[in-house]
């Protein structure tokens, strides 16, 4: 059974808030989802302009029938900032502005990046969570992470399949990017499907995102194809809200490219 599946502007990167959720309203669809929802949107750090107060009244208004939610570090103050999780009290105001944004917006859920190892340990990154929490007046939802290329493959939190599972038993709420473990599984050559059924069917989890790559690198393809994960859709908890991730602007240049050939 195919889940419902909300829409992200991560699939219009590098455009304005306002014009990616038009295109988004306008309706889409990829070919292993259908059409993809609107009721709930995800705002996300690749559109292009700021996200500040005046600007989520204006989407929260021109479309009352969405529930608009903030991911990770959205561009909320005039200077882009990598904010996350481990990072949360050195990038306090930023946070300050992103939890005046998601009043503005009204949204009832948050979720952000775990952050890198050499802020903050794994215990530390919890609590920032919950103080985050307190700060937005929601859940904050953790999105764990993945090896990383080059030297430093362990630098990210939540990167391996141990931390995955102590993100589960922690009972923090987290979202759950699909495509960031099929890097973790590419990069390790081990798959725990039984941990992913575990933390899809938890009541923590509050998001699921759900992309393509080749296991090489996170980058947002449309799904064409059945992924190892797609079976264990099915253990998706009821309340979790998923989205899909895949970037519609370089799916629409390689159709037609290919089209042209």
């Amino acid at each position: 059974m195919k889940p419902q599946v909300r829409t992200s502007l991560a699939c219009w990167p590098g455009m304005t808030h306002l014009a990616a959720t038009q295109a988004a309203m306008r309706g889409v669809t990829e070919p292993l989802l259908g059409s993809l929802l609107t009721d709930h949107v995800q705002l996300v750090p690749q559109s292009c302009d700021v996200l500040d107060e005046g600007l989520a009244e204006v989407l929260a208004n021109t479309w009352p029938s969405t529930a608009f939610r903030l991911h990770a570090n959205v561009r909320v103050l005039p200077r882009r900032r990598l904010a996350d999780l481990c990072t949360f009290e050195r990038d306090r105001d930023w946070f300050e502005a992103a939890a005046r944004v998601h009043r503005a917006l009204g949204a009832t859920v948050y979720s952000a990046h775990a952050g890198q190892r050499r802020d903050a340990t794994l215990s530390e990154m919890l609590d920032n969570a919950c103080r985050c929490a307190e700060l937005f007046g929601c859940p904050v939802a953790i999105e764990g992470q993945y090896p990383a290329a080059g030297q430093e493959p362990h630098k990210l939190l939540v990167s391996t399949w141990a931390e995955y599972r102590a993100l589960l038993d922690s009972g923090v709420p987290y979202a759950l990017d699909l495509s960031h473990l099929n890097i973790l599984a590419h990069r390790t050559g081990q798959r725990d499907e039984t941990l992913v059924a575990e933390m899809l069917a938890s009541p923590s989890c509050l998001e699921v995102h759900i992309s393509d790559n080749d296991g090489r690198a996170d980058t947002h393809q449309v799904l064409l194809r059945d992924p190892w994960w797609w079976p264990l859709l099915r253990h998706i908890q009821p309340g979790a809200v998923v989205f899909s991730e895949g970037n519609h602007c370089r799916h629409i240049t390689e159709r037609i490219h290919h089209e042209s050939h």
